[in-house]
């Protein structure tokens, strides 16, 4: 029987990882792609094997963080964030120390559901968000509206950087891109200077992917920290994989939405907007936080539109992302906290 739970799980895992990757493709090549720098096909290739060196070398920091930072489900975690000993119920509601295999399950697919759902939208969601929302669902599931199971500090934390990412993103995109403009004007072998912008773009593109590895293989693969926990290493790796699956198969969809849907971008607007996500995302990897690199690519790709005039940015599609961004967490939890009760009053 336990076979057959951790092969519902692992492939629940892979299942959100696949969206992750489908969905945040975008994040790691819509600009260079848009910016009409490198085909997709040959920058989806580049960007799975990124993606995956970033979640083996530097996934485990999110995953710690996503696997056990949200819910308390054991004694010593709640002595730690509370300075008391935990009621009685604790032991009920998570015997074994850690979250129930079926919230693990039911937090990975509910997130999974609504990436699937943004992605065949054409809308570059936070699967970070979405995965977090699940766990915070799952958690609902299972104590209710109880604050104290719940690492509030941690949450406060997160929700604080998720606004603080595409701000961050946004002014870093804006000055690269006016300093780089400013400088080329000056330059008269043009050609040379070309050639170097598409290496560098390219280049970030290929950091964006290993910042993303980094960042989200952790909310892919994160809640099965909690039940394997001595299995990091592979589980990152699986994270990995799966991402890259995704890039290469719907990667495709939500990529034209970032790259040309937003504002249009040339070599430096690319290079801009591709460095500046990378670089917040990986600051917030080394500090265990799930940002979301959509939002991060989307804040600097408007940072880029802005120094060109606010009307060349698309408030109609900025809008509907942002949108987005509020409903994928929410619908997350909100599914992950009915689901649990179904599924625990049914089995």
């Amino acid at each position: 029987m336990e076979i057959v739970i951790a092969f519902f799980l692992l492939v629940t895992g892979f299942y959100v990882g696949w969206n992750i990757g489908a969905n945040d493709a975008a994040n790691c090549i819509g600009t260079t792609v848009g910016a009409r720098i490198i085909s997709f096909r040959k920058a989806a290739i580049l960007m799975a094997l990124f993606v995956i060196l970033g979640g083996v070398l530097q996934g485990h920091h999110v995953m710690k963080t996503v696997g056990k930072g949200i819910v308390i489900s054991s004694t010593d975690a709640y002595r730690n964030v509370h300075g008391e000993f935990p009621p009685t119920e604790l032991e009920q509601y998570f015997p074994d120390g850690k979250l129930p295999d079926l919230a693990i399950f039911v937090a990975l697919f509910s997130a999974g559901v609504f990436v699937t759902l943004a992605t065949f939208s054409r809308i570059p969601v936070s699967t970070s968000q979405s995965i977090v929302g699940g766990v915070a669902g799952a958690g609902l599931g299972i104590v209710g509206f109880q604050a104290n199971y719940f690492k509030l500090g941690i949450l406060i934390k997160i929700f604080s950087c998720w606004v603080i990412s595409p701000i961050l993103t946004l002014f870093l995109a804006f000055c690269l891109y006016l300093g780089l403009t400013q400088a080329l004007k000056g330059i008269k072998a043009i050609y040379i200077w070309n050639r170097l912008l598409v290496f560098l773009a390219v280049g970030s593109g290929c950091y964006v992917a290993y910042s993303l590895g980094a960042n989200d293989v952790g909310n892919a693969i994160g809640p099965l920290l909690n039940k394997y926990p001595d299995q990091g290493i592979y589980l990152a790796l699986l994270g990995g994989v799966a991402m890259a699956t995704g890039i290469l198969t719907f990667g495709r969809r939500v990529t034209n939405t970032v790259g040309k849907s937003i504002t249009p971008l040339d070599l430096p607007g690319a290079f801009s907007a591709q460095f500046a996500a990378a670089f917040g995302v990986h600051v917030f990897s080394m500090f265990g936080i799930p940002v979301s690199t959509s939002q991060a690519i989307v804040g600097a790709v408007i940072g880029v539109g802005l120094t060109k005039g606010a009307r060349s940015v698309s408030q109609k599609k900025v809008t509907t992302i942002m949108v987005g961004w509020i409903l994928a967490p929410s619908c997350a939890a909100i599914f992950a906290g009915v689901l649990y009760r179904m599924l625990k009053w049914l089995f």
